[in-house]
């Protein structure tokens, strides 16, 4: 993945085991849930993984 990123500049991999986020330029974990931006990719991760919606989460 570190690779793809310094030849195309694509900054963000999605970890499947555990639906985490990885920012390569922040070098930093992302809350998706809490980044609005990136709800709707890891709901579809989510769906695609277990069948289903997430629950829904409060913030």
């Amino acid at each position: 993945m570190l690779q793809h990123y310094q030849q195309t500049s694509h900054c963000l991999a999605l970890g499947y085991s555990d639906l985490s986020i990885w920012c390569f330029s922040c070098e930093a974990f992302l809350a998706a849930q809490m980044i609005q931006q990136l709800r709707p990719v890891h709901e579809i991760a989510y769906i695609l993984k277990f069948g289903e919606a997430p629950p829904f989460r409060t913030v």
